[in-house]
């Protein structure tokens, strides 16, 4: 009796928490460009109670993964330090080193896609889960936001890899059949031969992906001939993995912006910008590591970003504050 009653009292809390998300206000809401077009993609933040409970269960659910990912999946799975398969950006690109021909389709509007009826399917998997009914109900509502999985929340990533468990499969087994190697990363879809890829194999992708209810971005569909510079998830697939020149050229102005952003706050130190400079400091760390994981650690153009990193002074002590709204940095 106290154990049902306990079990109310969290079913109750938690509705109380999906009622707060869904009736978050226009203020949790970020529209950004989407590259390449001049619509713009809606980000929909979950309310700061939901966000950790969001976070909890991505993190479940990608471990969970780990053991129903599918040999095409390379995005939002976790791998360990002494994983041999490991999956990433990088090892989705080497699987078609070497192919003359290359289709890239992507999932028109991905997470909104993978609607409630598509989570319901997840959650009742009981190969995967053991909920009950009420549970699965539960679990649904708390993931989703306006009938399908939000842009924006931790949740969402995970969820749509295993929506796209069955689609995943069936491309599998008919790039096997016809001699072709399938990877998707996220909701970008590879597909590379040596022979030509024709309007006939498009045509059969498509009624797989709607045969389980995904649509493609018709404005997203690329063709790699035999000529071609071919690219994955902007890596350039040729002999070997390489970044665009235009991904150095960018990381470079970055850097001199986050030097002469350093130069100033020091001279002129704010607490904010100090914070800000922390964070940009930490996308560049990042893009380091990328470079050292596509290219290693002693070639020359990986040795040359970090080296130039290092060598901004982070060390000089601030020696009095003035607001950063007067730098006159406006492109920062």
């Amino acid at each position: 009796m106290l154990i049902s009653l306990c079990c109310k009292v969290v079913e109750q809390f938690f509705i109380r928490l999906i009622k707060t998300n869904h009736d978050r206000k226009s203020k949790n809401h970020l529209q950004i460009a989407k590259p390449g077009k001049t619509e713009k993609r809606t980000i929909e933040t979950p309310t700061e109670t939901l966000i950790p409970i969001l976070d909890r269960i991505c993190d479940s659910l990608q471990w969970l993964y780990r053991e129903y990912k599918t040999d095409a999946a390379y995005g939002f799975i976790r791998t360990c330090r002494n994983d041999a398969d490991k999956r990433n950006i990088y090892t989705n690109a080497a699987r078609h080193l070497g192919k003359k021909y290359l289709l890239n389709i992507d999932i028109d509007n991905f997470f909104y896609q993978v609607d409630i009826p598509k989570v319901s399917n997840i959650f009742n998997n009981y190969r995967m889960f053991s909920f009950d009914t009420e549970t699965e109900k539960l679990m649904t509502r708390l993931v989703t936001y306006r009938g399908r999985l939000p842009m924006g929340s931790p949740a969402s990533p995970p969820l749509s890899n295993f929506a796209t468990i069955g689609p995943d499969h069936d491309l599998l087994a008919w790039a096997r059949g016809s001699g072709f190697v399938y990877t998707r990363y996220v909701d970008d879809l590879s597909f590379s031969s040596n022979m030509p890829i024709s309007q006939t194999h498009f045509s059969q992708i498509s009624e797989i992906l709607q045969s389980h209810r995904f649509l493609a971005d018709p404005d997203k569909i690329k063709w790699f001939g035999k000529s071609d510079l071919k690219e994955i998830t902007g890596l350039i697939v040729g002999e070997k993995i390489s970044v665009p020149d235009d991904f150095i050229r960018d990381f470079e102005k970055d850097l001199e912006q986050y030097r002469a952003a350093f130069s100033y706050a020091h001279a002129y130190p704010d607490p904010h910008v100090m914070k800000w400079i922390e964070k940009l400091g930490q996308v560049i760390r990042g893009r380091i590591a990328f470079l050292q994981m596509v290219y290693g650690r002693d070639h020359p153009v990986y040795r040359k970003i970090k080296s130039s990193f290092e060598n901004i002074n982070i060390e000089q002590e601030p020696v009095y504050s003035v607001s950063w709204r007067y730098a006159g940095y406006d492109h920062f």
